[in-house]
């Protein structure tokens, strides 16, 4: 049982002061809001570490901070995200993603052809548009709020494989150099 699952435990600063200042914790039920079971905060932070190192589950999100870091807080909070994190949104959301690979602007040289990656940028951003219309949601909601928000996600795959095709171990200098290049 939760094999192969992808777990998460959200954690308030509420929570976080309690750890820092050795006060307990109330487990409440997500059925009707009651206190289940009141706790030592450190001793449960200690569990959550100690499982993270085990297994690399659970997963830890902020809370607090994701919501005050919100770009949308007047159409509601957020509760939750998709395994990796890499998406923070309303419920009953989706975001379209998509990845370009890096090593496909890699030239002979070492280079990174930047106007072709500023190209790619710009025409898979249209395609991802396009997505928002042509896709198929799971639900109603989804694909409205989906239209409305118009949540895309664009990033890259193979930094790692363009570093080591060039030679280079990951070093400060040259990251920062790459970086500026993939971003500029």
């Amino acid at each position: 049982s939760g094999q192969n699952a992808n777990n998460t435990v959200r954690v308030t600063n509420g929570f976080l002061k309690a750890v820092e200042n050795g006060g307990e914790w109330a487990l409440t039920r997500r059925t009707d809001g009651a206190v289940a079971k009141t706790i030592d905060a450190a001793e449960l932070w200690q569990q959550i570490g100690h499982a993270a190192w085990a297994s690399a589950d659970p997963g830890i999100q902020y809370d607090t901070t994701i919501n005050e870091w919100h770009t949308c807080p007047a159409s509601g909070r957020i509760n939750a995200s998709n395994p990796c994190s890499e998406y923070m949104f309303l419920d009953d959301t989706a975001c379209n993603l998509a990845s370009l690979n890096l090593m496909r602007f890699r030239r002979a040289d070492g280079s990174v052809d930047v106007p072709a990656l500023e190209h790619a940028v710009r025409l898979w951003t249209v395609v991802l548009e396009i997505s928002v219309l042509m896709a198929q949601y799971p639900s109603r909601e989804i694909a409205l709020r989906s239209y409305q928000f118009r949540t895309l996600g664009l990033g890259y795959a193979n930094i790692g494989a363009l570093l080591m095709a060039n030679g280079l171990a990951y070093d400060s200098d040259a990251g920062r150099s790459l970086c500026a290049a993939l971003t500029s």
